[in-house]
């Protein structure tokens, strides 16, 4: 009995002592968060997506994967979250961006979506160099919930129009695209009021803009019938 008893003593303050151990080495510093690498942030900092995740110089074991994902998440632009610890002591926060597309305009402030019309986020101005899409219907919108337009085929007219600006590389000159009517879509660039007409030969079109552009900021740009006669009309204002 006296032996059973010094051998299950003799375990435990074998278990004591490796506890002890094993607790002295998770304490050391090489588990502490000591050095954190953000990757592909664009919109944000490193240093709003760390103070976000709430990750400085945490211990390994204190830190919670689910919460500081839940934390960037819910930053607008934020799209999905990866995070990965490499031992010792480095933390690396993976970031996929939701990008900004277009602006519609809502009680006196500027809603941003992005392609798939998802809004990212309202403000009372624009901070992103995009168009403003005009005559789409929508009565409410909800940040992080694709914006409920009545009028889905002018969205989609939209977009086309958008993909051919990017494609010459002009989303930046073209302040609003006005697609209330489709048979007579309207690009305004600068003071130049231009009269597009339908999305037929849209990429004619635009190359017609461009060097117009280049000499007149201001007038009525009229390029509605160039689809079927080649025709450009042009009331310059100066």
């Amino acid at each position: 009995m006296k032996k059973e008893q010094q051998k299950k003593k003799r375990k435990l303050y074998i278990g004591i002592i490796i506890g002890l151990i094993l607790l002295l080495f998770f304490m050391m510093p090489i588990f502490y968060i000591n050095e954190i690498q953000v990757k592909n942030n664009h919109f944000y900092t490193a240093e709003d997506i760390i103070q976000t995740a709430g990750v400085q110089k945490k211990h390994f074991f204190d830190l919670s994967f689910n919460e500081a994902k839940k934390q960037l998440l819910e930053l607008p632009y934020i799209k999905e979250v990866k995070l990965n610890y490499i031992f010792p002591g480095k933390l690396e926060i993976d970031v996929v961006e939701k990008s900004p597309f277009a602006y519609v305009e809502f009680s006196g402030n500027y809603i941003c979506l992005n392609e798939n019309a998802q809004v990212i986020e309202q403000s009372p101005k624009m901070y992103h160099e995009l168009p403003i899409i005009q005559g789409l219907k929508f009565e409410s919108f909800k940040i992080g919930e694709v914006l409920p337009i009545q009028n889905n085929e002018e969205w989609l007219c939209a977009t086309e129009v958008i993909r051919y600006l990017e494609k010459h590389q002009y989303i930046k000159e073209v302040s609003k695209i006005d697609v209330y009517n489709l048979e007579e879509i309207h690009l305004y660039v600068d003071k130049l009021n231009v009269i597009m007409g339908d999305i037929s030969d849209f990429d004619k079109k635009i190359e017609v803009l461009i060097k117009v552009h280049a000499e007149y900021n201001m007038g009525i740009l009229d390029l509605s019938t160039f689809a079927k006669r080649g025709e450009a009309f042009l009331n310059p204002i100066t």
